[in-house]
């Protein structure tokens, strides 16, 4: 199995993800190459399970907070783990390299409890960064002052 294919001239195409066990699509900016483009697809691909766990933790405070601003009661989801099932990958956007061949996680993805902005996920040197809706966030950027909207 390939991990990335389909990768055409508008540095477009589709990424392996093992946890999804499928193909999710994959956009490449500019001064990004193939070789660094690999390397945040393997790091996507090999994330570790204390990882996974941090997102699904996250993910889940971002849903309780989305669905209380909106007035609605949230059901528990247990394990954390479960809330994968609520969550659809979109993209994984690789970053123009910042910080050598640091390998960076910046994804786009489809929540049930914000379909109108999605949800963001960035993972950078095995620390899950930010988690919430989705700004385009810069992945290089400082995150160690916590924003409101982001449940990291």
């Amino acid at each position: 199995m390939e991990l990335i294919r389909n990768l055409d001239d508008a540095n477009m195409g589709e990424v392996y993800w093992r946890l999804y066990r499928r193909y999710i699509s994959l956009f490449i900016e500019n001064e990004a190459d193939d070789a660094y483009a690999w390397r945040c697809a393997r790091a996507l691909d090999e994330l570790d399970d204390a990882v996974i766990e941090r997102l699904c933790a996250a993910s889940l405070r971002y849903r309780a907070a989305r669905l209380e601003r909106l007035g609605e009661s949230a059901e528990e989801v247990a394990p954390a783990r479960a809330v994968l099932e609520r969550i659809e990958p979109g993209e994984l956007i690789v970053p123009d390299p910042e910080q050598g061949d640091e390998a960076v996680i910046h994804l786009s993805l489809n929540c049930e409890w914000d379909r109108e902005h999605g949800m963001e996920w960035i993972v950078r040197g095995g620390e899950v960064l930010y988690v919430g809706p989705f700004h385009g966030e810069d992945p290089w950027r400082d995150f160690t002052v916590k924003e409101p909207w982001n449940y990291a």
